[in-house]
């Protein structure tokens, strides 16, 4: 009996381990949320977002809200529009409160759609990885920051910023999911460029030892299709892949490794002009693709929600359109939902105000104040049930974007050689001192971040190539982090050198301006 109850308390431990986190509300467009905390009955919410793409939210275990992020400057967006030229490449986070955290703003991203995503440290149950990523020449690559939300009274703090993996441009449709042991995580990018057809994929895993060095994989068509998404199923063993070049497949994910295989082409029309897909959702059994479509070509005004069955012998031929609509207004993006229901966004694309991409504040209609709901995506055609623009948003608006969300809920690979925290336990040892530092030529400023630091107090010294001291800071550690956004406005280009001294360690770093 007391074996029993031991195997229990064991089963009820890490079952809490893996479900700590949820999806339970979403943040997005313009000052829009849903609220899943009741989830057969989710109702309108709130945030300050005001964000056409780009967004990301996480909860406790309750369904409550912890923060949320997006891509674009609140400092320019609020209270009014700015007047072209402005800076709007970035990333920031906003608190349960709807209180920007501190030093949550600046976060690199180009303000496109699915550029950050949101993935519990498993290491520190209050800290939490923001990972993001730039699609264009102006801040390219892919990038964490790491906030600690026991900081600031509650309130959050940045502790590491900016910290850059890759320095070449990477899709806006980074992708996460559970690995097979529960705790840790797998983080998938995937590289593109203008001119370059690439079908490179990065497999990053995040542990308690921090992010390890990518799995790199070239598989899949190489395509230079602009807007490329990355979706995996519910449970994690897949990853499905579009792009507005007409490109559909499939890849089986081993969430032990982290290693794609079995590709699979459902669809291949990228070398004839026609409907690009613009994004997709996968019914809860992944019997059923949805996609929204927009028109290639300044002709093309019509938008599409087609459904296919995965099942079928011939992917294309299964195609039943559940909806077009024209320009102004168009088909945004499709996130399943916590209640198994998938939603859609659109968005009003009348440009009637001078700022891009903003709505006016005159500007509410039925397309914007509303999403279209599929209330059973497992079923096919009518059965489906999609009800457009049926869930209000309570006097908030939508662009084109929803929650980058991956399901917190996903728990072990049960079977598998890793479904146990027994394997890989040896990772929860500490890690290695080190410094990082990134510079950002547009905003003229180095994000130096440094971890598993063991001094308490600190000298921040900065040098030129010539040796000579420019900047020196002193202060006092509360943690083992220390970040700093180091203005190089008024500095001559040239390379510099970055010294951080405890009273236990010596770190240096360089970086050229």
């Amino acid at each position: 009996m007391k074996k029993l109850i031991g195997i229990l308390f064991l089963m009820l431990m890490s079952s809490t381990a893996w479900s700590q986190y949820t999806d339970r509300y979403w943040c997005f467009g313009d000052s829009a949320g849903i609220d899943f905390k009741n989830v057969s009955n989710p109702v309108p919410g709130e945030s300050i977002l005001r964000a056409r793409g780009t967004c990301a939210s996480i909860c406790d275990s309750l369904g409550n809200l912890i923060f949320y992020g997006g891509s674009a400057n609140p400092a320019l967006w609020y209270p009014n529009p700015p007047t072209p030229p402005y800076v709007d490449q970035n990333g920031y986070i906003i608190n349960k409160n709807n209180r920007i955290i501190s030093n949550g703003d600046t976060l690199a991203s180009s303000n496109w759609y699915q550029e950050m995503v949101i993935v519990p440290n498993p290491a520190n149950i209050n800290q939490f990885y923001i990972f993001t990523c730039g699609v264009t020449n102006l801040i390219p690559g892919l990038y964490y920051s790491l906030v600690d939300m026991s900081l600031n009274n509650g309130d959050g703090y940045v502790i590491q910023k900016n910290i850059q993996l890759q320095n070449f441009k990477i899709i806006d449709a980074l992708a996460a999911v559970k690995h097979g042991n529960g705790r840790d995580w797998w983080l998938v990018a995937k590289q593109w460029d203008y001119n370059t057809f690439y079908n490179d994929f990065y497999m990053y895993l995040v542990s308690p030892s921090g992010v390890a060095a990518p799995i790199h994989q070239n598989i899949g068509t190489p395509v230079i299709s602009t807007f490329q998404r990355t979706e995996f199923t519910k449970d994690g063993n897949r990853i499905y892949s579009t792009t507005t070049s007409q490109l559909v497949e499939r890849f089986d994910f081993d969430r032990c490794t982290g290693i794609l295989s079995n590709l699979q082409q459902l669809y291949n029309n990228t070398t004839q002009p026609g409907l690009g897909y613009w994004h997709f959702a996968i019914s809860p059994d992944e019997s059923k693709m949805y996609t929204t479509t927009y028109g290639q070509g300044i002709t093309q005004d019509t938008c599409y929600l087609v459904q296919y069955d995965l099942n079928a012998p011939n992917f294309i031929a299964s195609a039943e359109t559940l909806m077009t609509s024209k320009r102004p207004s168009e088909m945004g993006l499709l996130q399943l939902g916590p209640d198994d229901k998938i939603y859609m966004s659109s968005i009003y694309n009348a440009y009637d105000c001078d700022f891009d991409y903003l709505y006016c504040d005159t500007t509410y209609n039925i397309v914007n104040s509303n999403l279209s709901v599929i209330n059973y995506p497992d079923s096919s055609g009518a059965a489906c049930d999609f009800q457009p623009f049926s869930f209000n948003l309570g006097g908030h608006r939508t662009y084109w974007g929803l929650p980058n969300n991956p399901n917190y809920e996903l728990g072990p690979l049960v079977g598998s050689p890793c479904d146990t925290l027994t394997v890989g336990i040896a990772d929860i040892i500490g890690y290695r001192n080190n410094i990082t530092v990134f510079y950002d030529d547009s905003w003229q400023t180095a994000f130096i971040n440094a971890k598993g630091l063991k001094g308490k107090k600190y000298t921040f010294e900065l040098y030129n190539i010539n040796g000579q001291l420019l900047k020196q800071q002193h202060g006092q550690l509360d943690s083992e982090y220390y970040t700093n956004n180091l203005s190089m406005v008024g500095f001559a280009d040239g390379l510099y050198v970055v010294k951080l001294k405890t009273d236990k360690e010596v770190l240096t770093g360089k970086f050229v301006k």
